[in-house]
């Protein structure tokens, strides 16, 4: 049988994240980044960044960006490679993907601190509604931030004549079924913070309603977090829970009038979206040097300022929102994103650490007691609609319950960072939990009524 570090170093070159091998004067040229982003994002930072780079050191840098899926499965590529040479990832900077995922790479010492210049700091506000901007010993800084929303094809809700959407909660209405797209929160970091919201805006019982309800009206589960906002946009789907850069460039592609992107008023949240330099990182000078100019005004106007426009992008529009108080002092229509979040009153403060913390054990219990078992659950909910409406309290009662409790998924954190084995059989029971019980509910629902 192969040994685990064996298995890590095979994991680690299939992924691409070996560590290079190259001559002082070519590191000093060269900026590996793994990132989320879509290609947009990639291909103007890394533009902007090589001219920035040349004008200032008179070198040129090769940008180079490490794909390798959403964020979830970029923590685990890092985690692998960090285990098999604890030294480095042979990567530079991790860019994009949210905060949580930083909180923990900075638990597990995967990141290497780094002060930006006090001429930058003293522009960036600290936090933001909660969430870490800067984080206090300078390991990861929040770049943009990011909010969270419901994308909605106007033309298809006029016409099928489908309820308003205005909350996440909304989602969960009946008449909905089949008619609600979601990306499967174990392949995106963007969708998990969307039930990681959930849960913590509604707390951890009703939101857990919340979420099995709205899953009960979707088709099915996407593998990345742009397809749900595409399937709204050609009609294939009603509406779509997204981060705002996805569902913003579909409301700007097709039009307002025709679809929407709105933000539930009192169950989201603004969110950093984080940047750091990974241990060991090969070319440290010149991740440090992006850093600051992601950070500075250069790179923060790229994420806000329309195509072609002085300080915007060259090609693609980013629609995002930058972290400097100061750009959302002039004329707001003037920005791709016409909003100051910094102006915004939040209702409830997110709490980071205990999102970062249970990150693992929530994707499982979504993933074994929603995704995995979607077809059982979709029967079970469509049955109980079917049902007689006295015994339909009952019935939805037991489909709401969650899984474990908010204090068992805090406790199970350690086990899902120390103990796969035993996190891999308990989603089995989970799993299997979750079968008996959709099928059960589908029997109970098909009884005939009472005489």
């Amino acid at each position: 049988m192969p040994s685990t570090p064996g298995i890590a170093c095979r994991l680690l070159l299939a992924a691409g994240l070996a560590a290079l091998v190259t001559n002082p004067c070519h590191a000093q040229r060269e900026l590996i980044i793994v990132s989320p982003h879509w290609e947009g994002i990639q291909y103007e930072f890394g533009r902007a960044f090589a001219e920035h780079y040349r004008q200032r050191t008179g070198q040129s840098v090769q940008v180079r960006w490490r794909d390798l899926g959403g964020t979830s499965q970029i923590e685990k590529a890092l985690d692998a490679t960090y285990q098999a040479t604890p030294a480095t990832s042979g990567i530079d900077v991790f860019f994009g993907g949210g905060i949580d995922p930083y909180e923990s790479q900075k638990t597990k010492g995967q990141l290497h601190p780094y002060k930006l210049p006090d001429t930058l700091l003293a522009a960036i506000p600290p936090a933001i509604g909660g969430f870490v901007i800067v984080d206090p010993d300078y390991a990861f800084y929040g770049a943009a931030l990011s909010s969270f929303g419901i994308l909605e094809n106007r033309r298809v809700t006029r016409l099928v004549g489908l309820p308003a959407v205005e909350t996440w909660e909304d989602l969960g209405h009946p008449d909905l079924d089949g008619w609600v797209s979601s990306a499967d929160p174990r392949k995106s970091g963007s969708v998990h913070m969307i039930y990681e919201i959930i849960l913590q805006a509604y707390g951890w019982d009703k939101g857990w309603q919340v979420i099995h309800r709205m899953s009960g009206n979707v088709k099915s589960f996407l593998q990345s977090s742009s397809a749900p906002t595409k399937e709204v946009s050609v009609g294939d789907a009603a509406y779509a829970v997204s981060i705002d850069i996805n569902g913003m460039t579909q409301q700007a592609f097709i039009g307002k009038e025709d679809v929407r992107f709105s933000i539930p008023r009192g169950v989201s949240v603004i969110n950093p979206d984080g940047i750091a330099i990974l241990k060991g990182a090969p070319n440290l000078d010149v991740a440090q040097a992006f850093l600051d100019f992601v950070m500075g005004p250069e790179g923060q106007a790229l994420w806000m300022r329309p195509t072609g426009t002085p300080g915007g992008a060259v090609r693609f529009g980013i629609s995002r929102m930058g972290i400097l108080p100061r750009d959302y002092e002039g004329d707001l229509s003037q920005l791709l994103v016409p909003l100051n979040p910094f102006a915004i009153d939040y209702p409830f403060r997110y709490n980071t650490p205990v999102g970062s913390r249970r990150w693992g054990v929530v994707n499982s219990l979504i993933g074994m007691g929603v995704i995995d078992v979607h077809t059982h659950l979709r029967r079970a909910w469509a049955a109980i609609h079917r049902a007689p409406p006295a015994r339909r309290p009952a019935l939805l009662a037991e489909f709401d319950r969650p899984l474990a409790s908010e204090a068992e998924a805090l406790e199970l954190a350690a086990v899902w960072r120390s103990d796969k084995i035993r996190a891999r059989r308990l989603e089995n029971e989970w799993m299997r939990r979750s079968v008996q019980r959709y099928q059960a509910l589908a029997r109970q629902a098909a009884l005939p009524p009472d005489n």
